[in-house]
């Protein structure tokens, strides 16, 4: 049974949080609901495409501080939640060596049960762990040949997200209409093992297409943290919510153009919000989500 008194803590906080959004900018209306910006910080990179530190498309939360990597770097960088309102400079950045992933890694989904990240390095097939102090562990690859089904383009770089629910991975190429979700250990050969319920989630199947509202359909960013899935798409002014069998439950305004890897985060706020890391510049941006819907590290453990 829920603990009333932290429901009314969290329902006074939405109030408080709601009257302190009044006048921080174009962006922000006086009642917060689902895709309003509430926070962003700009990282030591600035703003600009800035290669190769201002060029990255990865963020981790673990319930206390945020996380983001270069493109196929090999830095995991730390730094502080910044508080609601206005886009503030980060505070506390703190750079840790990545060791054992030798190609670099690209995006990044924190798991709360293992304490870890799961990574994805560029070349696009090596699954990796990373433990916060920069300590990678192959866990498997992905065979381009059996472990993506219906894959016909070429991609420059892949998204995660971890499932707690069912200790699993949702990947996302990006670019393509297609998610893919596999289970966390290997194979007999060491590869990915697809989900047989729920192999993967399409975009592109009209009425549950992002086309309607973007025009075109792909994503460009995946997270998880409870039944549904959110997704980014770049270039267009929306993210979505998705079921896991790939209905598509709702959209949301979104005034990044170029959103890279989305993480939960359900403690920093009093209202739960998705991290969205901008592609081409060191902002990481909070947008607000349903309560409830993005639970962080995975969302709630599974059986």
């Amino acid at each position: 049974m829920k603990n009333p008194q932290r429901g009314w803590s969290k329902l006074l906080g939405v109030l408080v949080l709601s009257v302190a959004l009044i006048g921080t900018g174009p962006d922000q209306v006086a009642l917060a609901v689902p895709g309003d910006r509430i926070a962003e910080v700009v990282t030591i990179e600035g703003i600009g495409p800035t290669w190769p530190r201002g060029i990255s498309v990865s963020v981790g939360f673990d319930g206390q501080y945020l996380y983001y990597t270069e493109y196929g770097g090999s830095t995991l960088h730390r730094v502080d939640v910044p508080p609601a309102g206005a886009p503030t400079q980060a505070t506390g950045q703190v750079d840790v060596p990545i060791t054992g992933a030798p190609s670099g890694i690209m995006s990044i989904a924190y798991d709360a049960g293992r304490n870890v990240f799961w990574a994805v390095t560029s070349d696009m097939l090596s699954i990796y762990t990373i433990t916060k102090d920069g300590a990678a562990t192959l866990r498997f690859t992905v065979d381009p040949a059996v472990d993506r089904p219906g894959y016909t383009a070429t991609i420059e770089e892949v998204k995660l997200a971890y499932d707690r629910s069912d200790d699993t991975i949702w990947y996302a190429p990006d670019a393509t209409s297609r998610v893919y979700h596999y289970g966390t250990a290997p194979d007999a050969l060491g590869t990915a093992q697809l989900v047989t319920a729920t192999p993967f989630v399409d975009v592109n199947v009209a009425p549950n297409d992002v086309a309607a509202q973007c025009g075109y359909n792909q994503t460009s960013g995946v997270a998880v943290g409870g039944s549904h899935l959110f997704f980014g798409v770049a270039g267009c002014p929306y993210f979505f919510e998705y079921t896991k069998t790939g209905v598509k439950v709702a959209w949301y305004p979104i005034s990044e153009p170029s959103p890279g890897d989305f993480e939960c985060d359900d403690v920093s706020y009093a209202v739960d919000v998705v991290w969205m890391k901008s592609t081409w510049e060191g902002r990481i941006q909070a947008y607000e989500v349903p309560a409830g819907s993005c639970v962080f590290g995975g969302g709630p453990a599974g059986p």
